[in-house]
């Protein structure tokens, strides 16, 4: 390392990751609490007006739920992580096919369900519960959950899509309108019109079906960056690769289904319909769990996927450690909350029995199910979706039914299930990565990272701020690495020269101090790539290094103090004969340039 690299002490810090972070982090927490509001105001409206039996009901026909969850997640999720893996690649026309094909898909197999569903409705009633007193309730509300199976399986691209296109509070707000919707209508249908178990289903499908409207009218309007169409397939992209990426999301409510059917079979054996009852309050309260544990990972799987494509593991285990940071203390709120209000939560079902030492093991396990959640999500969009599905098999089915099946036997409390499914699930995790580690030593210990550039003294990653001294100061390093990797010294000057204008070109267009810059450098095979992610306006330097005779870029306002720009454009026309590629893009309110000489 030359003297000249020795003075520079530039670091990259987590500021600028914790900021883009922090604008997806609520309003997938809220997303995924808002939608979980349809389960417990079923749960609770239906438990003070009707009873355990209809309460158990719906417990015995939540499979029916979960199956077109499992329909909807498996197809919009693999085609929207292969959409975050192209808009990654700068390839917005396939990440637009793939919405569309998407879209087609959902409706197809939505029509499929249906007419499957409500034709054999009767057996599958009789193969969800065998409780003569129940089975009446289960065929009522199971019909007309099937009968909505096309906003229910079709409100799975908004919200996916919308996150995205970076409009996390448009997500927020489609499913504020499900939850809330949902709570209104059950009052409406269950004490105004007395519909019983059947006004309960059908508030949900109608307020599932108001959420998934809004949500495509956002994704209709000019803002967006998927127009509406219908598409088969993808030619870039195989089936294969759809089906890989969308099976752990798939899995997870697969896994769930038959962990309900096998926890109800085994608590009505022990303690019969109330016992099932008392389960549904649980499974209420562990779905707004999952706003932390999976909200938590959601929130990072975008930016993680963009990471993972980009080779930048430093960003992403900085980005794992952010979520464990940001989610442990909201898993000790959650649990204190719950813990507080257990009598309260019991009453409010209508339940005689205690739920708190219940909850008591859900507390305990919600930290070891947000590092689960963690885990799986990131296997997932890095590519190792066996790994992710493995986990999910274990934590959501595996471990929690064994669990369960030797208390039993033993004659425990049943309720320890609930944290001994998701602590076996990270001893299993530990112990395999292990193994794994010790064949493939390239790969790093827990998240299986591939090493070998960072190990080659290949890659550099560092932040700055949007000062003159601090953009000198990144210029003079990343020369300092082109030197190091092989540029003639005419290529590196050019190189530099470009770079700092291109940081000052961004900084002049947004309000001083403003600006941060996460840079990557790295060589592979004879290429040098350079990364600049910066926050701020939304701005494009390199079309108007091109365009610097004509009007300042759109998106930046008349307002803006653009004066002397047109001339700051020199350095990037002299690496054009040296550019192999040169991308622009924004993505979740981040502004993305890449060069690749």
């Amino acid at each position: 390392m030359s003297e000249q690299a020795s003075a520079v002490s530039l670091e990259q810090n987590e500021q600028f990751l914790k900021k883009a972070y922090g604008k997806a982090l609520l309003p997938c927490m809220l997303s995924i609490l808002s939608g979980n509001i349809n389960i417990l105001a079923d749960g609770i409206l239906v438990g003070q007006r009707l009873g355990t039996d209809a309460l158990a009901a719906i417990n015995f026909s939540l499979p029916v739920y979960l199956i077109l969850c499992i329909a909807g997640s498996f197809i919009v999720s693999g085609t929207a992580i292969c959409a975050a893996e192209a808009i990654g690649n700068n390839q917005d026309s396939k990440a637009q096919e793939l919405y569309k094909a998407s879209i087609f898909w959902c409706v197809l197999l939505s029509v499929v369900i249906t007419a499957a569903g409500l034709v054999g409705l009767k057996p599958l009633t009789q193969l969800l519960c065998a409780e003569q007193a129940v089975s009446p309730l289960v065929m009522e509300y199971a019909g007309v959950t099937l009968a909505g199976t096309l906003p229910k399986i079709l409100i799975y691209i908004p919200f996916w899509y919308l996150r995205l296109d970076g409009r996390n509070r448009q997500v927020t707000w489609m499913m504020l309108v499900m939850g809330v919707g949902n709570i209104l209508l059950d009052l409406l249908f269950l004490y105004t019109f007395d519909l019983g178990v059947l006004g309960a289903a059908l508030a949900s499908v109608v307020a599932t079906a108001v959420s998934c409207l809004l949500g495509f009218v956002w994704l209709c309007d000019k803002k967006s960056s998927f127009p509406f169409g219908f598409c088969i397939a993808c030619k870039d992209i195989s089936f294969v690769r759809i089906a890989k990426a969308g099976s752990p999301s798939a899995m997870n409510n697969l896994f769930q289904t038959l962990r309900v059917m096998a926890v109800n079979t085994l608590l009505l054996w022990s303690g019969g319909s109330g016992l099932v009852a008392s389960f549904t309050a649980v499974n209420c309260i562990s779905a707004f769990a999952e706003s932390v544990t999976l909200g938590v990972p959601q929130a990072a799987s975008a930016m993680l996927g963009i990471y993972s494509g980009e080779h930048d593991n430093k960003s992403a285990r900085m980005l794992m450690t952010r979520q464990i940071k940001s989610g442990a203390p909201y898993c000790l709120l959650f649990a204190a909350v719950i813990l507080a209000g257990a009598d309260f939560i019991a009453g409010a079902y209508g339940l005689a029995q205690s739920l708190r030492f219940a909850f008591f093991c859900l507390s305990l396990g919600m930290i070891p199910a947000l590092c689960n959640g963690m885990l799986s999500g990131y296997y997932n969009v890095s590519g190792r979706e066996m790994w992710a599905n493995v986990i999910i098999l274990l934590r959501v089915f595996l471990m929690p039914c064994a669990s369960l099946l030797v208390l039993w036997q033993l004659s425990q409390n049943p309720w320890w299930f609930l944290f001994f499914g998701e602590i076996l699930t990270l001893l299993v995790w530990f112990v395999a990565t292990g193994i794994y580690h010790h064949f493939h030593r390239q790969c790093s210990r827990f998240l299986l990272m591939d090493n070998t550039l960072e190990e080659s003294g290949r890659v550099i990653n560092f932040s700055v701020r949007g000062q003159a001294e601090d953009i000198c100061d990144a210029s003079s390093k990343i020369t300092v690495f082109c030197e190091e990797n092989g540029m003639l010294p005419g290529q590196v000057m050019r190189v530099s020269l470009a770079l700092e204008e291109l940081m000052t070109m961004i900084a002049a267009v947004n309000p001083a101090g403003s600006v941060e810059f996460d840079l990557r450098v790295y060589s592979l095979e004879g290429v040098i790539g350079i990364r600049i992610r910066y926050s701020g306006k939304e701005f494009n330097p390199l079309r108007r290094a091109q365009d610097h005779a004509g009007p300042a870029d759109d998106t930046v306002s008349e307002s803006s103090d653009t004066a002397g720009l047109d001339d700051m454009y020199l350095g990037i026309r002299m690496i054009e004969d040296m550019v192999e590629t040169s991308l622009y893009q924004r993505t979740f309110g981040m502004n993305t340039i890449q060069i690749y000489i």
